[in-house]
């Protein structure tokens, strides 16, 4: 009985990786094209994470500290989609230009905490 179960258990070992492997199932979610898995992915949407004060032209994007240069960004709102047209996300510019989808205007923006250290 022994040398029964332990054959039993050396044939499981030594298959086990081989029917796991032979598996084919759909993952919910995603596409199987060529044994291989696509991801599609929404584009990225980037919003004014914070206004502080309101109506002040501080804000925080992309969890980085941008001060305005323009009037016209006085009245931007947290929430508010946005793109970046020159400059960078991660403030590392001396200045930036942000295009808002709500109010269809542009913004020119010091990047930091005002441009004064360059």
């Amino acid at each position: 009985m022994l040398k029964w179960m332990s054959a039993f258990a050396l044939a499981m070992l030594v298959c086990a990786p081989t029917l796991a492997e032979e598996e084919d199932y759909s993952r919910p979610g995603h596409y199987q094209y060529y044994y291989q898995y696509r991801y599609s992915l929404p584009p990225e949407q980037h919003v004014i994470e914070v206004v502080q004060p309101p109506y002040s032209g501080n804000f925080i994007i992309n969890g980085t500290r941008f001060t305005a240069r323009t009037p016209s960004c006085f009245s931007w709102a947290a929430g508010e989609r946005i793109r970046l047209i020159a400059g960078d996300w991660n403030g590392r510019c001396v200045a930036a230009r942000f295009y808002n989808f709500y109010r269809r205007n542009t913004c020119d923006v010091w990047c930091g905490s005002g441009g004064w250290w360059w």
